[in-house]
């Protein structure tokens, strides 16, 4: 049980960097909604993934996917709600919202991960792809 609290040592400031801009944009402002969440930037991360033709696009698509995200984020309460548009929250008073980056970072970061185990599981099914 040592190392599962080295490991958890190791990652506690990642996730408290993270977790800040995830409850802010992927929440209700005190707790993260997974489930839409993770709807959303696995089938995001599947197509991308599907798209991709070799490893070493990775980083490209890792940024692809990212903006994609936050376009959804933006068009989705239009069609859902009939919203009006709204800017991404990319610039605060005085400066760029911190916040947001910590989401977009984490989203980068989910993205990167994602496709990578996911490129291993298609490169396994389609072998000569």
């Amino acid at each position: 049980m040592e190392f599962l609290e080295t490991v958890k040592g190791w990652f506690a400031p990642v996730w408290d960097f993270f977790e800040p801009g995830l409850i802010a944009y992927a929440g209700d402002g005190a707790a993260i909604s997974w489930m839409p969440l993770l709807i959303q930037f696995g089938v995001i991360a599947l197509v991308l993934t599907i798209l991709m033709r070799s490893i070493g696009a990775i980083l490209i698509f890792t940024v692809v996917g990212v903006i994609i995200h936050v376009i959804v984020d933006v068009v989705m309460p239009m069609v859902r709600d009939s919203a009006p548009f709204t800017m991404p929250p990319f610039m605060a008073d005085g400066g760029v919202n911190m916040t947001y980056v910590a989401y977009l970072a984490a989203l980068a970061a989910g993205f990167f991960l994602a496709m990578i185990v996911l490129s291993i599981f298609k490169a396994m099914i389609f072998r000569g792809d």
